[in-house]
């Protein structure tokens, strides 16, 4: 009986520690976590990037190029977007391997202006898969005008 009685107590001690404490309220914080999950499953394929210290979103499988025209970022862009001209340039901070993988016209585009570093990508041609922080090279001066 007396073993039988120290089990329980023994027991009752245990699931104590490992209870939170009852005196420490945390709805704000359950609160703010629900309605972070809804807005994010709301929108299941928009990434949110950082684009020379803004942070934007973009669409999942969308260039780094787009994502800065329809969020207002100017990044200078001569040939169109058709991997000619390299003035679209960007330095991948982080998340690289958030980029999908650099196509042979990139590659020799980013050679022939003689880029080599392995972090410096064409914002025309880099589809986004994940978060990632980039700075252009070549950024423009100045708001785009609405509308």
């Amino acid at each position: 009986m007396d073993t039988e009685k120290n089990e329980f107590d023994f027991a009752a001690r245990m699931k104590s520690a490992i209870e939170p404490a009852r005196g420490v309220d945390d709805r704000d914080l359950r609160n703010a976590f629900s309605a972070r999950l809804k807005q994010v499953a709301a929108k299941p394929d928009v990434v949110p990037i950082e684009f020379d210290g803004r942070r934007i979103e973009v669409r999942r499988g969308g260039t780094l190029l787009g994502a800065a025209m329809k969020n207002g970022v100017r990044l200078m862009h001569v040939c169109g977007a058709r991997t000619l001209c390299a003035t679209c340039r960007v330095v991948v901070e982080s998340g690289e391997d958030n980029l999908t993988p650099m196509r042979g016209s990139e590659k020799f585009s980013l050679r022939w202006h003689l880029s080599v570093s392995p972090r410096t990508r064409l914002a025309c041609q880099a589809r986004v898969n994940g978060p990632v922080e980039v700075e252009s090279v070549f950024p423009l001066c100045g708001e785009l005008p609405n509308g």
